[in-house]
């Protein structure tokens, strides 16, 4: 007798879903920031690349990043 596989795959696709989203946060982001160049403009970012567009994709983790790692983000202030 077959089985039906499909809810077995649908809940792997919603358990990976979040921690690939959680790992290439991890991977892209710079807490330091560093100047990128645009053409002929330098841009500051916290981000190796994606410009505006991973910035609003990451902008809820970056938000969580900055409260649970606040010196990675201003080590120069005292916590």
């Amino acid at each position: 007798m077959p089985t039906n596989r499909a809810p077995l795959i649908v809940a792997i696709l919603f358990l990976l879903v979040p921690l690939l989203y959680v790992g290439s946060y991890l991977a892209l982001v710079d807490p330091s920031g560093k100047f990128h160049s645009v053409g002929n403009v330098l841009i500051w970012s916290h981000y190796r690349v994606g410009g505006k567009f991973v910035q609003g994709v990451y902008w809820p983790l970056e938000q969580i990043d900055r409260k649970v790692r606040p010196k990675a983000w201003h080590p120069a202030s005292q916590w």
